[in-house]
């Protein structure tokens, strides 16, 4: 699934860049590079993602996760694979949105959120330090699960108790969001959405994961852009 989020997030980056980096004509870089940027992987995990947006040349990519376990594990990835000094090294940090937020405000131009929100109990303090951390008119992009009956049969009956995927109580399927949930939840933050588009695998999970974007479906895995609204004027 990693793929797609990164083909997702380049889409959204090339349709706002002018916004985003203004210091940088058109011409300067191209419309699937991150060049010029500075992200910031919220539950990074072992860093896939930040290892991804790294290699499509941000200028900075800053990864977060509790869990110093799995931070370790991306470190020591990141340290084995980018040899090369001119690339830019995913930098790790055991804190919290919030306590990033504290250290540095109005800071990065795209924060994602990957597959985290389903897990938190305080939404509003998260969406809080996004907002805090995001540049005016910078974006935010997250995945999640959408709350339906078929969400529940898929990932819960299917992928829990069936399957055996995943270990049983992996999921609460109460803490699934759908986009409309999610939109109200964010605009009180001054975050409008721009785009949701959904994650399907092609074909059942016993021929393999191949997932692929599909904006018309969104009943199970879903992904969103949200843009931080920005008091000055867009660029033309």
């Amino acid at each position: 699934m990693n793929s797609i989020r990164v083909q997702y997030i380049q889409k959204q980056v090339a349709l706002h860049r002018r916004e985003l980096v203004n210091r940088l004509s058109s011409s300067s870089a191209p419309s699937c590079s991150l060049n010029g940027l500075k992200l910031l992987d919220i539950g990074c995990g072992g860093g896939l993602l930040s290892e991804s947006l790294a290699r499509l040349g941000a200028e900075e990519v800053t990864g977060i996760d509790p869990s110093s376990h799995l931070l370790q594990v991306a470190k020591d990835r990141a340290t084995t694979l980018f040899l090369d000094p001119s690339t830019t090294k995913p930098q790790y940090e055991a804190i919290t949105a919030e306590e990033l937020a504290l250290k540095r405000p109005r800071h990065y131009d795209v924060i994602c959120v990957m597959d985290v929100i389903e897990h938190v109990q305080n939404l509003d303090s998260l969406w809080n330090a996004t907002s805090t951390l995001v540049k005016p008119g910078g974006l935010l992009i997250l995945s999640t699960l959408n709350r339906t009956a078929l969400s529940y049969a898929l990932t819960i009956v299917g992928a829990e108790y069936v399957m055996g995927y995943v270990p049983m109580g992996t999921h609460d399927w109460n803490t699934y969001r759908s986009p409309s949930e999610v939109q109200s939840s964010l605009e009180r933050f001054s975050f409008v959405q721009v785009d949701v588009c959904g994650m399907v695998l092609q074909r059942p999970p016993i021929c393999g994961w191949d997932w692929c974007l599909d904006p018309g479906n969104t009943d199970i895995n879903w992904i969103g852009a949200f843009k931080l609204q920005s008091q000055e004027p867009e660029l033309r």
